[in-house]
């Protein structure tokens, strides 16, 4: 192991970043007068080797922060040169850490690091660890939020740590303490994919006027009918993958790992595609394949300023899918 070599990877960039700035601040701490530098996949690897391996006159601490940094031909370059052979040497002067959230595992240079680095890993979280992150957070920023609330925002604003950040912070701000279910609902906004998962949810329950009243909050809140469909494509994907995971008594880990999908996004979801039965999915499908084929032919007619057609044949799916 490289003792001056990190690796910060994973699927949840928040806390991949966040842990990039903890480091930061904390060599600017301790090493006020040291240089940091900070290279990207636009960086070449002269760029890393000279900041590295040539000696600082005034003896300051340096650290490299590479982000996306590495390919193929930087670690041939590496391996040519030598490098993390020489950084070793170099322990009491650089430290060098990596962010690479995306590893491909079957390239040599991520064989590389994998072995030879200080590996932290931040992948996605379950719905229990977000709970315990949204309560944790509004600690951190001078705020409590129950886990009943959290919940609620979870619910309401989904799972991506940056967006419940910049809601968490805008939510402290506004409360005297203690943030209310009444505070979250005036004044976060939710999030179109917490949207259509109500959607869905009012579809595999058939009621019409739900599912017709998030459809129609999602117009309001300035989705194109475009997007709209294309977000229904996507959840009615979905809920095929996971029926199929369910049928094969397939653990939620390997769902996860299978489907790619955020592992909350498959523990909210998965009780809703038992709702739905294989025949109703492909009847779901065949709808929509028939919206979009007739959108390509022009039997649906869209202008920029009217779409009514195309908000018409969402509707009918829609009443379809309730009354079937």
């Amino acid at each position: 192991m490289i003792n001056n070599l990190i690796l910060l990877t994973g699927t949840d960039d928040f806390r991949l970043h966040e842990r990039s700035r903890f480091y930061r601040k904390a060599f600017q701490k301790k090493y006020q007068n040291g240089e940091i530098k900070v290279l990207t996949s636009e960086s070449s690897f002269a760029d890393l080797e000279n900041p590295v391996l040539t000696p600082n006159l005034f003896g300051e601490k340096r650290c490299v922060f590479l982000e996306s940094f590495w390919n193929p031909k930087k670690f041939e370059r590496a391996e040519k040169t030598k490098f993390f052979e020489k950084l070793p040497e170099m322990l009491n002067s650089v430290s060098v850490i990596c962010l690479e959230p995306s590893l491909d595992k079957r390239m040599k240079w991520s064989k590389f690091l994998l072995k030879n680095t200080k590996i932290e890993t931040f992948d996605s979280m379950d719905e229990f660890s977000l709970l315990q992150w949204i309560s944790e957070y509004a600690k951190k920023n001078g705020g409590i939020i129950k886990q009943s609330e959290a919940r609620i925002l979870l619910t309401r604003c989904g799972e991506n740590l940056w967006n419940l950040s910049h809601e968490i912070d805008k939510l402290v701000m506004s409360s005297e303490n203690e943030v209310s279910s009444k505070l979250i609902k005036e004044l976060t906004i939710p999030h179109p994919k917490a949207i259509i998962w109500e959607f869905t949810e009012s579809l595999s329950k058939k009621n019409l006027e739900g599912a017709m009243r998030c459809f129609n909050q999602l117009l309001e809140a300035g989705e194109s009918i475009h997007q709209i469909l294309a977000m229904i494509f996507r959840e009615v994907r979905i809920h095929a993958q996971l029926k199929s995971a369910l049928e094969l008594k397939m653990p939620q880990g390997q769902i996860a790992k299978e489907t790619k999908l955020h592992p909350f996004v498959i523990q909210k979801t998965l009780p809703l595609s038992r709702n739905f039965s294989f025949e109703m999915i492909e009847q779901m499908y065949d709808w929509l394949f028939e919206i979009d084929r007739k959108m390509k032919t022009g039997r649906i007619s869209m202008t920029t300023d009217d779409t009514g057609e195309l908000a018409l044949a969402i509707e009918k799916f829609v009443i379809g899918c309730c009354r079937k």
